[in-house]
């Protein structure tokens, strides 16, 4: 019995050493699926494969690793806007690293800028590529959680003055997102937690960027393509 004790005890150690390093990704990518199927179910969005890695850019955090992979696409609409949310996973230095990804099609083009919660990937290995210096919002809370970059320094408070940054702490969980031309892409490491903390984060953006949407509407109005 004493020899025993000290085989089991370590041969419940090796297993443990060899599945804990796989048991987070297969956490993340089954809550990925449980997202894709409660917005299929309830919210009647439909299977979308064809959207694929093209339509991914080569920025954080899909700047990095190999075996690069999209699942459980789907897409329907959320507040009459597209939206698609897939799973997205890649390997670097022989670990799995999930993400939780959403694609907005927003009804107007607007400039450029990126709200980064955390580095894409924690490691010296993989160089972080930054657009641009931080933009300061002037609301402490939100500065001391997030950077936000852009070309331009007065297109970022424009765009998200201070009552719609304040407006962006109400998210029910942390993500970085992106505004590129006329799509809004959301990204979380591991994954979103349920389809509804998804749908919040959508939302707290979308209603962030409204007063941006509707002016750059206004103008397309008032100034037609000549």
């Amino acid at each position: 019995m004493r020899v025993i004790v000290p085989i089991v005890l370590l041969l419940g150690l090796a297993a443990l050493v060899l599945t804990a390093p796989r048991l987070g990704p297969y956490l993340d990518r089954r809550r990925a699926r449980a997202i894709a199927d409660e917005l299929t179910r309830r919210h009647g969005f439909i299977a979308r494969p064809e959207f694929g890695l093209e339509r991914l850019p080569s920025a954080p955090p899909f700047h990095y690793g190999t075996s690069r992979r999209l699942v459980d696409q789907v897409t329907g609409e959320l507040d009459r806007s597209v939206l698609t949310s897939a799973g997205y996973s890649c390997r670097e230095n022989g670990s799995t690293h999930v993400y939780g990804v959403a694609l907005v099609e927003l009804p107007v083009p607007l400039g450029e800028v990126e709200v980064r919660h955390e580095p894409a990937f924690h490691s010296v290995r993989v160089v972080e590529p930054v657009p641009d210096a931080p933009v300061p919002t002037g609301v402490a809370d939100f500065d001391s959680h997030y950077r936000i970059y852009a070309r331009d320094p007065h297109h970022v408070r424009t765009m998200l003055p201070a009552s719609e940054v304040h407006q962006l702490l109400a998210a029910p969980e942390p993500f970085s997102w992106r505004v590129s031309g006329g799509e809004l892409l959301l990204w979380r490491s591991g994954g979103w937690s349920s389809a509804a903390a998804l749908a919040g984060c959508v939302r707290t953006v979308t209603a962030a960027l409204r007063p941006a949407i509707e002016s750059a509407a206004a103008f397309q109005v008032e100034r037609p393509n000549r």
